[in-house]
């Protein structure tokens, strides 16, 4: 696996092994990274669930301001910080955070910390992905932009949802969904 474009392009990424890693495919990372287009620039860039730190690595290459990485499994952390190593990442652009995505995004959405854009990417075989869109959707702080979802089976808004669906693509087994807050960002 490689950073597809931008400063690290074309460096070799470390992936861990095992059943339960599952890096996203490098057509997934070009569509997201497509999609967005110019939003990345200077960008605050979360990544929940990060494995190896593909996708927010790609974003710091395309020139995201600061990322941080959220994992919480010991032995993918290691690969996660061999990669930010070989790209020369220091700490003054990347935070890695050793702790479980929900808590995590607790912290988001009353606000402690705030981005850009938010990139969460759990296990394909759970409800996974319903529960962190469950958790963003009643927010009023965490994210002032984006939140993409990679997700294995779909995922749904629940009514009076303060965030609306910009786009949903699939590839193959593989779903990519972007939500943004609603204007106002209340509920409806």
């Amino acid at each position: 696996m490689r950073i597809i474009a931008g400063s690290f392009k074309g460096k070799d990424l470390r992936v861990g092994h095992g059943t339960l890693f599952r890096p996203t495919a490098q057509i997934v990372r070009g569509s997201i990274f497509d999609t967005i287009g110019g939003a990345i620039e200077g960008a605050s860039f979360c990544d929940l669930f990060a494995g190896s730190g593909a996708v927010g690595i790609e974003a710091l290459s395309r020139g995201a301001e600061r990322a941080v990485f959220v994992e919480q499994d010991k032995r993918v952390l290691r690969a996660l910080r061999a990669n930010l190593e070989k790209c020369g990442v220091g700490r003054d652009r990347a935070t890695v955070k050793i702790a479980d995505a929900f808590r995590y995004i607790a912290r988001l959405v009353r606000g402690n910390e705030s981005f850009d854009i938010v990139f969460a990417d759990p296990p394909y075989a759970s409800d996974l992905a319903q529960r962190v869109l469950g958790l963003f959707e009643g927010a009023s702080g965490g994210f002032g932009g984006l939140l993409i979802v990679e997700h294995g089976k779909p995922i749904f808004l629940n009514e009076g949802s303060t965030l609306e669906v910009l786009q949903s693509k699939k590839f193959g087994g593989t779903m990519v969904t972007y939500f943004k807050r609603k204007e106002g960002g209340g509920r409806t």
